[in-house]
């Protein structure tokens, strides 16, 4: 097969698209080289050839407008238009093909797709308004024209992007991925559906030969019960799928976003300790305006009274020196209970030591003291003054004040310098609380949701397996029980499970060897790490059960799981080729990303032995840091039929196609 021209109309960025890609006569040139800038439209072409083959889905008037190139004229009623151009041997003979598929929108705004293929003359049609006789008809024809040159299922072998086949390659995937390459591609697939097949019609049947109406139900129950696990089983498996495509799309974004978390806690004390010195400076201000308030309302207190204080202080110290010492005259006077006992003792002595004298009573000697003792004490002539304002005098004279303005004018100074500092302060506290966003958080826990999702499948599918092996042993059961009554349909059918099993083992037997010296050869010259050292490739011969293992040429074997993913790639690719040399179909191989994630040095051994070899036509995609126009292009000069550059006009937004590969032209570079 060989696919000579493509064309694309109103596409994505094509707006007017038409390349002629066909072969020279030459056969040692088997390479066309597409060159463009990321963005510049190479997997838009890629998806052109393949939207060509297999159509395009598009289900809504707005997916079809998000198709439509920019430039295309609206009110027109614009359509896309995909056309290939292609060759291929159907049964020995070589027929040429033109399959064009148009889309647009009906007068109700419906997506409609018209298809139209031209086989040497003969012309199949079928569209939405064909009646549903002839589209049935002319849909079959086509498809199996397509089918017997590329089949769909076989196009993503063929047909793919280097970077997207990668994510493949996990560990606990690369062998799934081999089987499928090798079961498709070699056409082994028919067979181990027509031994399932056959493993169905002998369950059916042998449901059928049950002798009792109970058993017969049983078995029916077993038997769907065991068709509804093993559709649960692939259900779950294509859900394991699915989850580890996403656990390698996001592993380095989810490392990332756990680096950024392993910081959160320092994140959050800094902002803390910012927050803190935020609140300090702003209850320093607070302070500040309350003691200026307070200074503002008792000023008197702070000047006026310290100085009338001073001014009057000799004149209050004697004041209170002279109340003072009055009270200790006083405190030094006879009480009225000392002069009561006083005079009753003299009246009494009077009594006794002067008889016949009249008598002095009591009450004159007691006016006698008081006289007496008035006489002797001084004149108090600061006696108007109250105890309380002898002590308000004594606070006026001792209490101490303090002119608190020079305090606040310091204060206020280094305030309006913290208060300066809060903007940026502020600014340094929004800068780290963005970095603690929630979106890491997210992407953190969407990843581990989905690992402990692949646990859950893994177990469920491991008990899915146990639950099938049960009900196996319990229809095998019935099986054993009906070989009493020979019955050669039943025997036949019994056998044909096995058979089909044993043809596509068989096959693979016969064509084993081929696969493991050319995969053992390739391995050589292609797989860097161990290039050389490869001194065996082993297949196994059962496709139940089948696997690849590669040896050192020191006896050990090579795990696939130990390689990286660049050595992953390239075993998978020179098994494509391998299955490519030796299948049953001969499609080109379009690669899109070519190199992958291949290293340098993996990169040089490609293109000087692999893409030469690799079909009779072999298209590259490539951007100039794949294949680098000066340092590379020279490797595999020489087998380069023809080259191109696909320019995008960012403000028409359309791609354009130029002759060369970014300005290198390969007469000039063989020259």
């Amino acid at each position: 097969m060989e696919i000579k021209r493509i064309k694309a109309v109103n596409y994505k960025t094509y707006l007017n698209l038409d390349l002629d890609i066909s072969m020279p006569a030459d056969a040692g040139q088997n390479i066309i080289l597409i060159g463009g800038a990321n963005g510049g439209g190479k997997t838009t072409f890629f998806e052109s050839i393949n939207g060509a083959f297999y159509g395009l889905q598009i289900r809504t008037a707005e997916e079809f407008r998000q198709l439509l190139n920019a430039g295309a004229d609206f009110g027109k009623d614009p359509k896309i238009e995909l056309e290939v151009h292609f060759s291929g041997y159907v049964l020995g003979k070589e027929n040429t093909y033109i399959l064009k598929r148009v889309y647009s929108l009906n007068p109700e705004g419906k997506p409609v797709e018209g298809v139209r293929l031209n086989m040497q003359g003969n012309i199949f049609v079928y569209g939405t308004a064909t009646p549903l006789a002839d589209r049935q008809k002319n849909e079959e024809a086509i498809n199996k024209i397509i089918k017997a040159n590329l089949p769909r299922e076989l196009s993503r072998y063929f047909l793919f992007d280097a970077m997207v086949a990668g994510n493949l390659l996990q560990a606990d995937q690369l062998n799934q991925v081999i089987k499928d390459n090798v079961v498709e591609v070699m056409g082994f697939n028919k067979y181990m559906r027509l031994a399932q097949v056959s493993k169905h019609l002998q369950q059916d049947y042998a449901a059928e030969r049950l002798q009792q109406e109970n058993d017969r139900e049983e078995y029916k129950r077993l038997t769907e019960q065991k068709t509804i696990k093993e559709e649960e089983k692939g259900k779950a498996q294509s859900d394991l799928n699915q989850c580890l495509n996403i656990q390698l799309a996001d592993k380095e974004q989810y490392q990332h976003a756990k680096e950024g978390v392993s910081q959160t806690e320092v994140i959050g004390r800094q902002i803390a300790e910012l927050e803190q010195r935020e609140k300090s400076v702003l209850e320093r201000e607070r302070q500040y305006k309350s003691q200026v308030a307070d200074f503002a309302n008792f000023a008197d207190l702070q000047s006026f009274i310290p100085h009338l204080a001073e001014a009057v202080k000799n004149e209050v110290s004697y004041i209170l020196k002279s109340k003072t010492e009055m009270e200790s005259e006083r405190q030094n006077t006879i009480s009225e209970k000392q002069l009561q006992e006083i005079s009753t003792h003299m009246e009494a002595f009077l009594v006794l030591n002067a008889p016949g004298v009249p008598g002095t009573s009591k009450a004159e000697i007691i006016t006698f003291l008081r006289k007496s003792l008035a006489q002797s004490v001084s004149k108090d002539e600061y006696d108007f003054l109250e105890t309380d304002e002898l002590k308000a005098l004594d606070n006026l004279l001792n209490s101490a004040y303090h002119n608190s303005f020079a305090s606040l004018y310091q204060q206020q100074t280094d305030l309006n310098l913290s208060i300066g500092q809060l903007p940026r302060l502020r600014s340094d506290i929004a800068s780290k609380q963005q970095k603690l966003t929630g979106s890491d958080l997210a992407i953190i826990k969407a990843y581990e949701v989905n690992l402990q999702r692949i646990v859950a499948i893994r177990n469920e599918i491991e008990k899915i397996d146990f639950d099938i092996r049960k009900l196996e042993n319990q229809i095998h059961s019935y099986d054993i029980q009906n070989i009493t009554e020979p019955d050669p349909r039943y025997e036949t059918l019994l056998k044909l499970n096995s058979f089909f099993e044993d043809v596509g083992s068989k096959l693979l037997k016969s064509k084993k060897e081929q696969i493991e010296a050319r995969l053992k050869a390739d391995l050589n010259t292609n797989l860097v790490a161990y290039a050389g050292v490869v001194s065996k490739v082993e297949l196994s011969e059962n496709l139940k059960d089948f696997s690849l293992k590669i040896f050192h040429s020191a006896g050990n074997e090579i795990y696939l799981s130990h390689l990286n993913t660049a050595s992953k790639q390239v075993v998978v690719q020179v098994l494509l080729k391998a299955l490519h040399e030796y299948g049953d179909y001969d499609p080109p191989v379009m690669i899109d990303t070519v190199m992958g994630v291949l290293d340098e040095t993996s990169r040089a051994t490609l293109l000087e032995h692999y893409f030469s070899k690799l079909s009779h036509q072999t298209i590259l995609l490539s951007s100039d840091s794949e294949i680098r126009p000066k340092s590379d292009l020279g490797r595999i000069a020489s087998f380069v039929a023809k080259t191109f550059t696909l320019v995008r006009d960012k403000e028409k937004q359309l791609t354009s196609v130029e002759e060369g590969y970014f300005g290198q032209d390969i007469k000039t570079l063989l020259a």
